[in-house]
């Protein structure tokens, strides 16, 4: 009951997010004003599973969202949700930090399409790796 409840927490926060979200860049040529809509597969939420990681810690949602020209990206897991830090994006790619129980837990991804992959490293787990499938979309 108490993930369905997350779930649709998560999901609400996500909707309300995406509605001020703008996903279109627009772009300009010296002849035209051109606009171009650019599917950003990163943006949505993210069900995501890590390998060999702690209980509590091994599953959870991702959520990535874009306000203006910033990226933010939260961590939800069955103890609740943290924030990251540093969040960096170029292309499908994305980094960031969030501090887990005083740790510095560094964060690699990659989108293609609806999958993610990448790693997790911290001090005492090292690098593990992440796989996710989207499960909310911007669209």
């Amino acid at each position: 009951m108490k993930n369905s409840t997350k779930r649709i927490a998560g999901f609400l926060l996500m909707a309300f997010t995406l509605m001020f979200a703008p996903l279109e860049i627009m772009a300009s040529s010296e002849e035209n004003d051109i606009a171009v809509l650019v599917k950003d597969d990163l943006i949505g939420g993210w069900e995501y599973t890590v390998a060999g990681a702690p209980e509590g810690y091994d599953k959870g949602l991702l959520m990535i969202i874009k306000q203006g020209d910033v990226y933010k990206a939260q961590v939800q897991l069955s103890g609740g949700a943290v924030n990251g830090e540093n969040v960096v994006v170029k292309g499908n790619k994305i980094t960031f930090t969030v501090n887990i129980e005083g740790e510095t837990v560094s964060v690699a991804l990659e989108a293609k399409g609806s999958k993610l992959s990448g790693t997790s490293t911290s001090p005492s787990n090292g690098t593990m790796t992440i796989t996710g499938v989207k499960t909310l979309s911007a669209e």
